[in-house]
């Protein structure tokens, strides 16, 4: 296979026995580019018959990408070769190891490799040598070539497994992210700007099919991934459209790009309008469910994971309002993402405040007539870094959503525990301190212990707090909230019971609750001189507390009519800016000192 005089210097027996190895590739190439040389293992690698490459360009093992950028390589390779301005190569003496990529003139990314006679591509690693003349000069180059195939196989097979679920076959959350990256990246050398919109797809009550059989569930799993992946292949306007599973078992990504946010609305209504006619179970028993869908659009800039987030939220609150239905995210939902983030700034921060507002006793207020002891509720008062105050209303319900609540609680009980350990002289003249919590707090065990770690080490009387819960609050087990609130009235804490009236269950909670005092919501105070049914309301309220001897509370009272009125009815205590603004809590117990120890 060629001219042996050509490789002066190279024994001839060494090169024939080089020349019948199989299993690697030899090439002799000239200075001119042709191959001179080829041994057995061109053909059995390459698919060509002995003899065809001889007198061929080596560029015809090259992918067609790399071809022209090649001979102008090696002809500037010689030439400065020539003239001793090359000293170091970063091919000749180096070896290029299969998987690496080369980036192609167009800025793909391209395998390292070489073409069969077939046109396919064969996954290599090369190592090249100068081969010189008698006299020392340059006569060409040799080079080695190992057929990486296998090494390929392998290695797609792992990451095919790396990037897709193995019990459905579709993306996997780290496939879908890879798939989007380089969709971008094609976009934006492009200079194209589509835009993309995420569906999340949740399984409503698949737990009640898994229940029954998980062999079962699991072919409703694939099931329901294969319909999913057909109905959006199928779906007209959908020209790029990516299937793919969620971390949750029952949960579906599908990924919408050059759809308008119109289209990708149009095609989770008709996902959800047809799935109810997939049966799910077998013939005997069939299971037939609904979809909860979550559809984000993602805005200029923003990241996949970011898009996850509103697209899983929008999902939840599907479910939340009752399953089978599809939820839009709205603008306020990146408000909420965003105020998560300030929170736990500021909790880190010392950046919010605690204020105090004092609840005053009806039945002592006459003129020049004061109530010997404080009673105060205290107020979280957030501050965004630019030093504005954010609406506590937000931030509670950020909390909520984004699992911060109890981590507030905690953080607002120990900074007004420690407040009253600092100020231990005025305590006597301190009747009682309200603290608020959430509900997902009230159904935490791990919380009640820390709340009743923080009572001890600050040594505070538990009989001086008392801790308002929400009538209206999301309770997330019912069972532990109850025996939390049992514990913390053994203790010799007080319940309170916030915004009664604004809730669905309204006196169920007067029944279920150890409850020591309710607070009547101030849209029900605001109104209270409104004749007719609502103050028969408000009248049956403090009745039904009465009965039980439980004491009122009425929020948001604000002007003197108000004030007599609810005087009338019976309500034990006042809240609002008729008598007291909320100010810091430090504050209001520094003036509680100063009177306390003050002349007279």
């Amino acid at each position: 296979m060629g001219d042996f005089g050509l490789l002066q210097g190279v024994p001839q027996r060494s090169w024939q026995a080089l020349m019948q190895i199989d299993s690697v590739a030899f090439v002799h190439v000239d200075l001119d580019g042709r191959i001179r040389h080829a041994n057995a293992g061109v053909s059995r690698i390459f698919g060509y018959p002995p003899g065809q490459l001889i007198g061929q360009s080596i560029e015809v093992l090259l992918p067609g990408a790399l071809r022209e950028r090649h001979a102008g390589y090696l002809s500037d390779y010689i030439r400065r070769r020539a003239a001793g301005r090359v000293r170091a190569s970063p091919i000749v003496r180096q070896t290029r190891h299969f998987p690496r990529e080369l980036r192609s003139p167009d800025g793909e990314f391209l395998r390292f490799s070489a073409v069969a006679s077939d046109g396919r591509a064969v996954p290599i690693t090369l190592t090249v040598n100068e081969v010189h003349a008698a006299s020392g000069e340059l006569a060409g180059f040799v080079g080695m070539m190992v057929d990486c195939s296998d090494e390929y196989a392998l290695q797609e097979r792992v990451r095919h497994q790396a990037l897709h679920d193995e019990a459905t076959g579709l993306l996997n959350w780290r496939g879908l992210h890879d798939a989007v990256v380089r969709l971008d990246r094609n976009n934006r050398q492009a200079r194209r700007d589509d835009g993309h919109t995420l569906l999340n797809i949740d399984i409503d009550h698949f737990s009640a099919l898994a229940f029954e059989c998980k062999a079962v569930a699991d072919h409703a799993i694939v099931l329901t991934a294969r319909w999913l992946r057909d109905r959006v292949e199928g779906w007209g306007p959908a020209r790029r459209g990516l299937v793919a599973r969620h971390f949750s078992a029952t949960e579906f990504l599908v990924h919408l790009a050059e759809m308008s946010h119109e289209g990708a609305s149009e095609l989770a209504e008709a996902l959800r309008a047809d799935f109810c006619s997939l049966n799910l179970g077998t013939d005997i028993n069939p299971f037939y469910t609904t979809l909860s869908i979550g559809v984000a659009r993602a805005d200029a800039g923003m990241t996949l994971d970011y898009l996850l987030a509103r697209a899983v939220n929008a999902c939840h609150i599907a479910r939340v309002r009752g399953h089978d239905r599809v939820i839009v995210a709205a603008e306020q939902d990146s408000q909420v993402y965003a105020l998560g983030h300030e929170i736990r700034h500021a909790m880190r921060a010392g950046r919010i405040d605690v204020h105090a507002q004092r609840l005053v006793p009806l039945s002592r207020l006459h003129e020049g007539e004061e109530s010997p002891r404080l009673h105060f509720e205290v107020l979280c008062r957030l501050r965004d870094r630019r030093g504005e105050r954010i609406d506590p209303g937000r931030v509670f319900l950020a909390a909520e959503k984004l699992g911060l609540a109890v981590a507030l609680d905690l953080h607002m009980i120990g900074r007004v525990l420690g407040t009253l350990d600092r100020h231990r002289t005025c305590t006597a003249a301190l009747a009682q301190c309200s603290i608020n919590l959430s509900g997902i707090t009230l159904s935490s065990e791990s919380a009640f212990a820390e709340i009743r770690r923080l009572i001890r080490v600050h040594g505070t009387d538990p009989g001086k707090l008392c801790f308002e819960i929400t009538e209206s609050s999301r309770i997330c087990d019912r069972q532990v909230a109850l025996c939390n609130v049992r514990q913390l009235r053994a203790m010799g804490c007080r319940i309170a019971l916030d915004d009664f009236g604004s809730g669905y269950s309204n006196y169920q909670s007067l029944i279920q609750w150890p409850i020591d005092v309710i607070k009547i919501d101030g849209s029900y105070v605001s109104r209270i001189l409104e004749a007719g049914a609502l103050k028969t309301d408000i009248e049956g309220m403090i009745a039904s507390a009465k009965a039980r001897g439980i004491e009122i509370v009425a929020e948001y009272v604000e002007t003197e009519s108000v004030t007599r009125a609810l005087q009338q009815m019976g309500v034990d205590f006042a809240q609002g800016y008729r008598f007291h603004r909320a100010e810091p809590i430090e504050r209001l117990l520094r003036r509680l000192d100063t009177c306390a120890n003050g002349p007279g």
